[in-house]
């Protein structure tokens, strides 16, 4: 019986795929696959490069707002697709490290040819 499972376990994964259509570490250079949003003017708030109060590896490093009650935006194209007929799976991280009442994260997709 647990040899059947095991088979039938590898059957199912094994016909599994999945397409990854934009990854970012935020790593060295994000800043060059990045626009950062100016529609706020001078309520928007700078991006900056660190791994945070609370990290694994000081080499590990993403982006952070830098100020409080300020607005951010980030985006970047990636190639254009379809998921007709497909569950499309959206996934980011977030580390919330300010003691602030209000705010969150979002993402927002938009159609290919959106100016950025």
């Amino acid at each position: 019986m647990m040899k059947s499972l095991f088979i039938l376990a590898i059957a199912v994964t094994s016909t599994v795929y999945a397409a990854t259509y934009l990854k970012e570490n935020f790593d060295e250079g994000w800043k060059d696959r990045w626009v950062e949003s100016t529609h706020k003017g001078a309520e928007a708030g700078k991006w900056e490069w660190t791994a945070g109060e609370f990290y694994d590896s000081e080499a590990d490093k993403g982006v952070k707002t830098s100020e409080n009650a300020r607005f951010y935006g980030l985006s970047s194209t990636m190639d254009t697709f379809s998921n007709e007929g497909k569950t499309l799976y959206i996934q980011f991280t977030v580390k919330h490290e300010q003691n602030i009442d209000c705010g969150g994260g979002y993402v927002k997709l938009f159609p290919t040819g959106l100016k950025q």
